[in-house]
């Protein structure tokens, strides 16, 4: 069933200055292994994938209804990683917010244009019936 759906888009300028100002503290917002997948591509690419890794974080927030609060660590977020169903991975506060909702399984896809990373996230939860709408939570 699903619960929950989530796009954002975040334009590589922002992104970029993003990660110009945490250069030395990047894993408070993105995960080794984000950071190795945005780190393996060319400048001006890398930040195109910074821009779509950060976008993709906050579709899974948007889908999970939650948003960034203090409680979520946007590391917590594993964009690269992939579980065998090749849904995102959670943990921290973000496991628990779906683990709430019964949330079982969270899809993400992202795309890179020459301004801005986009992503898609929907989020599914076990049995039921999906209703209608963005959040069949009611």
């Amino acid at each position: 069933m699903i619960v929950g759906a989530g796009v954002d888009v975040v334009p590589i300028a922002r992104v970029a200055r993003l990660v110009g100002d945490h250069r030395g503290d990047l894993r408070r917002i993105f995960t080794t292994g984000e950071q190795a997948w945005c780190k393996a591509a060319r400048a001006p690419q890398r930040d195109g994938r910074y821009a779509a890794a950060f976008a993709a974080k906050e579709a899974v927030l948007k889908a999970l209804g939650s948003g960034w609060r203090s409680d979520l660590e946007w590391s917590d977020i594993d964009t690269r990683a992939r579980t065998d169903d090749g849904t995102v991975v959670l943990s921290g506060g973000t496991r628990r917010e779906a683990d709430r909702q019964a949330i079982v399984r969270v899809f993400v896809s992202v795309a890179i244009t020459a301004d801005a990373g986009i992503a898609a996230a929907v989020a599914e939860a076990a049995g039921g019936d999906a209703g209608g709408g963005n959040d069949a939570r009611g």
